[in-house]
């Protein structure tokens, strides 16, 4: 088990400093035993502690005893523990940010009212009000400090009126504050639950204590430092109509693509209607699947305020009255990306309205009004950065609802933008701007702007696709190469992304993150991104999983330019996007796709335009205010996530999020690793009664359920293992052997063993001669002893042939169970019947180099006699599943064996590393096998009759007891900065010349089978 932790440092008057620690563990440790070692790492000022000294730690102001267990909560990867207290009542959970107090680990309180920042520059903030007055301003000094340039130093006042209820006071602010469009003077007036209080270019909502709210997603621990989250199975949303439906054209083509007037003053906006999705709706099609034409509005339209929530308002001001944005006063309703000498619209969809908005045209016949209701559904829809985070800590029911194929997959929320409630000239509503990915036009986002707004917009951004998809639907790569920032600064601002789940290598990448902080490792991350366009797409049409590369400022060389090029052009066809930030002054990474770029005085607003186009000039009244978040609130919310997975991970189309590992032991992978005779007669007699099985587990997988196996009964009845020389394809007949021993007694499952090429090629299976199955061992290189076994088998396929008279193999058993337990007339059971019915286990025949029996080398001593053993093999494949006879053969030349009954009637498929594509082809129909790393023996894939392919370690059981099994428990500093790197992978050391775990296996075999026999 491996989990990472936090470790804050003693107080030095300043704000404790944390180490980041890497916890290495058996299963089950507890907190005392690496309590002292926790201290160091954290700089205690006492290196020479023991590990497991008596140390104080706590999580927040709790707490932790000693006997904690290690990977159970508290106790969780991206947990923080300090050596101190934090400040707070017990029960609450250290803060890291400004989101006031939260309940157990971080979760947040529902017991009182909350104060959410749905918007803004400084977005996501959940603040509790417990009672009294809460003062909201820029000012540190403020009980809700907003990083908002427009906002007052102390901006407003929120107070609990003598009912209960709330209410909220200007305190004098330069720019105003407005409630539902209504402005809010030094007389305090009431805050109703769900109401938009507009401060600056904040938006804030308040969330009674007494709101209902859905429970939490059901969270399992697996002892192992994770969460098993149990996902809502929640029917996927249907997408009404565009309100934006594209991209605008390039500014020179404006005149040539404007649409004709329209009666009553409507223009159709001067764009194509590409159907690019940048939209601040619900939606991209009508529910026909036809699309609203550009500018064209749906019936409808999205409003806030209290009629928002069903709370309607008269005495609101009207459509261009002062203080009716709720933003610094432009005496005129502002104009969606209007700008100097009448230029297009930053969406030019959006300039329809605002044309019959300013020309006080009326809407055309159908066209009704949107309800306050409908515009709530669309910010619930695109959730804001506050409802982010209470998603993370929940987790909450919308955790990872994006599966791959939701239709709202990959469409981020950028920011708010206003919209009329009607057109009477009714207050303008603000909905959300966002952009999908998914579409040709959008396939590429650039953010553009100055490093601190552009660094929170660009977590804004990540955070909520990481929310809303999971690790098995969407994986994150980042690429920080730029030179022209110090390494520490970059590794420093993107440190919060490593606690991410998203970023773990899932496909065989050689590195412990993706991330790439120099220019080796961007080359390592890119051409692992190349090499998936190269394979290219699965089908006409990719639905996912997929991968976002984050590409912040220059990529690092040209070389690396031109790919991170190539990726963002041809990378969506097989599900990669791509995200870049640049600064100003800076030449964006990627010439596809939109730019969301910063703009105004104090950068929070947002102009979205076509990639390639220059800089619009200031001077416009920019519609759009960017969403972003703090560095702080980042982190609290990379931790909530990082202890997270997904319960069902496994299943088809999640995607894998768990890189295989490099070396297996298969005792671990049975439950085994301390194999007695008393565990194996347990498994033994847990076994179904009625057929013998034929179950192996082969290694362990890629998935949260870990282990592969097969079921020769179910799935078989014969497999075919090819590998390359040194790929391991006898170790896993070895383990095969064992896997199949260790689940029936010998006399239900018996075992024949055959060394097809002799002894020529290492040991080969005579370490599996020694468990208590095998009733025969044949090496072939003595051609009267081939020929003997030829004769052996062929009898026993005859003598199984009259034993079932006709019967398959499991209903002649079946009857046999049913014969031995039925009573007779005389009321005893037939139980002399039964028993004068031969034995009849089932036979598994394990045939190692059968390449080396069809086409025997000149010269080899088995050569005369190698048909003759074919010839008998063959039987078994045509021959065997009626008799409950199974082939387990492998071979190091697949083109060799094609053809025969062996390889025709073998429908489980074993491909370890191979030789070369074809080889791989004619054995799993994929070519993958031939790229596996030489250095990992035993790495393959098994294709079962559906045609599913899974990739897999296979465990080992020649080996011996690891000396790891035997270490104490470790920490070690985390080098977040070299996470890109391949890992150090150090050869695992056993104990000794001990015996081995085949051997240890075999001797338990034998005893259990021994008092098995005695017990009888």
């Amino acid at each position: 088990m491996q989990i990472r932790l936090t470790v804050l440092g003693p107080r030095s008057g300043r704000a404790a400093r944390g180490s980041d620690v890497l916890v290495t563990a058996p299963a089950g440790t507890v907190l005392g035993s690496v309590a002292g070692a926790l201290a160091s790492a954290a700089g205690s000022g006492q290196p020479g502690r023991s590990a497991g000294s008596s140390v104080a730690l706590y999580v927040g102001q709790d707490r932790v005893p000693p006997t904690a267990v290690l990977g159970v909560p508290p106790l969780v990867d991206g947990a923080v523990l300090s050596l101190h207290a934090a400040p707070g009542r017990p029960g609450e959970a250290h803060d890291h940010g400004q989101y006031g107090s939260f309940g157990e680990y971080g979760r947040p309180s529902a017991e009182v009212a909350r104060l959410l920042v749905v918007g803004g520059p400084d977005a996501g903030g959940v603040h509790l009000l417990p009672g009294g007055r809460a003062t909201i301003g820029r000012s540190a000094d403020a009980d809700v400090p907003l990083d908002d340039p427009d906002v007052s130093r102390l901006h407003c006042e929120v107070a609990f009126g003598p009912d209960g209820g709330l209410t909220v006071a200007d305190l004098g602010s330069t720019n105003g504050t407005t409630l539902g469009g209504r402005a809010v003077g030094p007389q305090p007036v009431p805050l109703p639950p769900g109401a938009l209080l507009h401060l600056g270019e904040s938006t804030l909502r308040l969330d009674p204590a007494d709101s209902p709210a859905a429970p939490p997603l059901a969270a399992t621990p697996d002892a192992d430092g994770h969460l098993r989250v149990s996902l809502r199975d929640a029917p996927w949303p249907t997408r009404p109509a565009h309100i934006a439906a594209a991209v605008p054209a390039p500014r020179e083509a404006a005149a040539a693509t404007a649409g004709p007037q329209q009666p009553g003053g409507d223009v159709r906006p001067p764009v194509q209607d590409t159907g690019a999705a940048v939209r601040h709706d619900a939606g991209d099609g009508t529910p026909g699947g036809q699309r609203i034409p550009a500018g064209g509005l749906p019936p409808g339209h999205p409003g806030d305020g209290p009629e928002a929530h069903g709370s309607p308002d008269p005495g609101a001001p009207q459509g261009d009255a002062p203080g009716a944005a709720g933003r610094r006063d432009t005496g005129q309703a502002r104009r969606p990306g209007a700008g100097p000498g009448g230029r297009n619209g930053v969406v030019g969809s959006i300039g329809a309205w605002a044309r019959r908005r300013l020309g006080g045209a009326g809407r055309g016949d159908g066209e009704d009004a949107y309800t306050g209701a409908e515009a709530a559904a669309l910010r619930e829809r695109w959730p804001d950065p506050a409802a982010v985070l209470l998603m993370a800590l929940g987790p909450g029911r919308r955790l990872w609802e994006r599966a791959p194929g939701h239709p709202d997959a990959l469409t981020v929320r950028l920011g708010t933008t206003e919209l009329p409630q009607e057109h009477g000239g009714r207050r303008p509503a603000r909905v959300p701007f966002t952009v999908d990915l998914r579409e040709p036009g959008t396939s590429a986002l650039t953010l553009a702007g100055p490093r601190p707004r552009l660094a929170g917009l660009a977590r804004a951004v990540l955070a909520q696709l990481c929310a809303l998809h999971s690790p098995g639907a969407l994986e994150v790569v980042l690429l920080s190469a730029d030179r022209a920032r110090p390494a520490d600064q970059r590794a420093e601002e993107w440190a919060w992304l490593n606690w991410l789940p998203h970023l773990r290598p899932a496909r065989g990448q050689d590195c412990r993150l993706l991330l790439a902080f120099d220019r080796d490792q961007a080359q390592a991350r890119t051409g692992e991104l190349v090499r998936r366009i190269e394979e290219g797409p699965a089908d006409s049409g990719h639905h996912g999983p997929y991968s976002l590369l984050v590409v912040d400022g220059d990529p690092g060389s040209a070389a690396l330019r031109e790919t991170v090029a190539r990726i963002a052009a041809a990378g969506p066809a097989v599900g990669i996007h791509v995200l870049c930030l640049t600064e100003p002054g800076e030449r964006p990474a990627v010439d596809d796709g939109v730019v969301a770029r910063l703009s105004g005085d104090v950068a929070t607003t947002l102009r979205v335009e076509p990639a390639g186009e220059p800089p619009a000039e200031d001077g416009a009244d920019d519609e759009i205010v960017l969403d972003a978040v703090s560095a702080a609130w980042a982190e609290h919310f990379a931790r909530a996530l990082a202890p997270l997975r997904e319960a069902d991970a496994d299943t088809p189309g999640a995607g894998s999020r768990h890189a295989l590992p490099t070396s297996v032991r298969l005792l671990d992978e049975l439950d085994l690793a301390l194999a007695t005779p008393a565990k194996i007669a347990a498994r033994w007699a847990a076994a179904p009664a009625a057929v013998p099985s034929a179950v192996a587990v082969l290694g362990a997988g890629s998935g949260a359920g870990g282990r592969v196996s097969v079921d020769l009964v179910a799935e078989g009845p014969h497999l075919m293992v090819g590998g390359a020389p040194g790929a391991g394809k006898t170790e896993l007949l070895r383990s095969f052997a064992a896997a199949l021993a260790s689940g029936e007694r010998p006399d239900r499952l018996a075992l024949i063993l055959l060394d097809g090429a002799g002894l020529e090629r290492g040991e080969g299976l005579a370490g599996c001669a020694d468990l208590p199955h095998v009733s025969a061992h044949l090496v072939a290189s003595d051609p009267v002893r081939m020929r003997e076994f030829a004769q052996a088998l062929s009898a026993e396929l005859k003598r199984r042939e009259a034993v079932l008279g006709g019967q398959a193999f499991a209903a002649w058993h079946t009857e046999r169970l049913v014969a031995a337990t039925v009573p007779h007339q005389g009321g005893r059971p037939a139980e002399s019947a039964a028993a004068e019915a031969p034995a009849l286990p089932r036979l598994v025949v394990l045939v190692d180099d059968f390449d080396a029996l069809v086409a025997p080398a000149l010269g080899s001593p088995g050569r005369p006699a190698a048909g003759s053993v074919v010839r008998a093999i063959e039987a078994v494949a045509r021959d065997g599943e009626r008799l409950g006879v199974h082939l387990v053969a492998a071979t190091g030349r697949p083109e060799r064996t094609a053809g025969t009954d062996a390889d025709e009637r073998a429908p489980l498929r074993v491909a370890l590393r191979m030789a070369d594509t074809e080889s791989a082809a004619l054995l799993v129909h994929v070519e993958d096998p031939a790229g596996l790393d030489e250095a990992v023996p035993g790495r393959g894939y098994v294709r079962r009759p559906g045609g599913a392919v899974t990739a897999f370690q296979g465990g080992r059981v020649s080996g011996r007891i690891p000396r790891t099994a035997t270490l104490r428990p470790t920490v070690v500093g985390l080098e977040w900065e070299r996470m890109g790197d391949p890992p150090a992978r150090r050869q695992v050391r056993e104990l000794g010349n001990g015996p081995t775990d085949l051997a240890l296996l075999a001797s338990a075999l034998q005893r259990a089978a021994e008092a098995e026999r005695a017990a009888r």
